[in-house]
């Protein structure tokens, strides 16, 4: 299978013959108010962090995560984003066997199949609104897995599953010594529903945290995890040294202290996100799915003409990106998925998707 990523411009703007700027990337879920003034500044001058080795255990960065999230510093472990968890996992826990609650971020089984693991689908459907079927999941994880692999809000679906359903999921995959690997890259949207505090509780339970999506840092490739202290020197033994670089450091931590940002970001999101959804909606042949995160998952109806692909195609002739869904398990080449943007390049992808949808 094809390896696809939203967000690569680069390869987009070589095609097309044009600068990467010029692309409206709606392939990429990054906080379209950018990353916050403090970082700015903060970078500015950035002659310690260069000509200095990184802190290797990244403590600014820690004491600042504590701090956020209001949980001890002995909780976290900083890394090369969450990509970085991603790669390391097979190797770490070494399963035999392991269940992705679909549909999912595709890395999660290039990495298995990399590490030659045995990999199995709890697909959720657009029937149930992709909502999980508590009864179903519960005894299929009574089967016995080396690990589950969750993400809330679900990535493409923007779903945002119940607090209540996970804690008793991962008490479940506790008693079958399952490992619970939740993926709350897109949490910082809906802060309140994180799991965070439960890994003082669950030793099976590693949470996945990016500062890729809300803090608008994916150049740097900044993430950390979130886990029980018991698991962070198994974890951080298996990092490479320096992990994460000074700059990546220096913009993630000052990223946090950054309140008036954090406020304004979630703001825009929350009156954005809506507008956008009522936009397309307007549109023939689309369905729009809720969501909690900052993208949309949409789904061509069987009248429309065109499918995800076609649409794409001719969206990037106007320099537009979106990104197709054949490639998540259960999905076809119906659906994509749009992020949110700012409310001129929003009215600009919907205007370029009437034109194609009345055709």
């Amino acid at each position: 299978m094809e390896r696809k990523h939203g967000g690569n411009i680069y390869q987009v703007a070589r095609g097309l013959g044009v600068k990467p700027e010029t692309i409206i990337d709606f392939s990429a879920s990054i906080n379209p108010l950018g990353y916050a003034p403090r970082v700015k500044k903060a970078l500015s001058a950035p002659d310690t962090a260069v000509l200095n080795y990184p802190d290797p255990n990244a403590e600014a960065f820690i004491n600042a995560l504590a701090a956020y999230h209001k949980l001890p510093a002995g909780h976290f472990i900083a890394g090369n984003g969450s990509s970085e968890f991603i790669h390391l996992l097979p190797y770490t826990l070494k399963p035999k066997s392991v269940l992705i609650v679909a549909p999912a971020f595709t890395e999660y089984e290039h990495t298995y199949q990399r590490a030659k693991g045995v990999v199995f689908f709890f697909t959720t459907t657009e029937k149930e609104g992709f909502a999980i079927q508590e009864k179903a999941l519960f005894d299929e994880l009574k089967r016995g897995y080396s690990a589950v692999y969750f993400c809330n809000p679900g990535c493409p679906t923007g779903v945002l599953h119940p607090p209540k359903m996970l804690r008793d999921m991962i008490a479940i995959a506790g008693k079958k010594s399952t490992a619970v690997i939740l993926d709350e890259t897109f949490i910082d949207f809906a802060e309140e529903n994180s799991l965070k505090e439960e890994t003082a509780h669950f030793e099976n339970l590693l949470i996945l945290r990016s500062m890729t999506k809300f803090f608008a840092l994916p150049g740097l490739r900044a993430g950390y995890a979130i886990t029980h202290p018991k698991n962070v020197e198994r974890w951080r033994e298996q990092l490479p040294p320096w992990s994460m670089n000074a700059l990546a450091q220096r913009a993630a931590t000052e990223s946090l202290l950054d309140a008036t940002h954090i406020q304004k970001s979630l703001q825009f999101m929350q009156e954005n996100r809506d507008a956008l959804a009522a936009d397309l909606r307007a549109l023939p042949h689309l369905t729009v799915f809720k969501s909690s995160a900052n993208f949309l998952l949409i789904k061509l109806v069987d009248a429309a003409r065109l499918n995800a692909l076609q649409i794409a195609e001719k969206l990037l002739a106007k320099g537009i990106l979106i990104r197709t869904c054949e490639d998540f398990q259960g999905l076809t080449d119906r659906y994509f998925r749009v992020a949110v943007k700012k409310k001129i390049e929003n009215k600009k992808l919907c205007a370029e998707l009437k034109k194609l949808l009345a055709k």
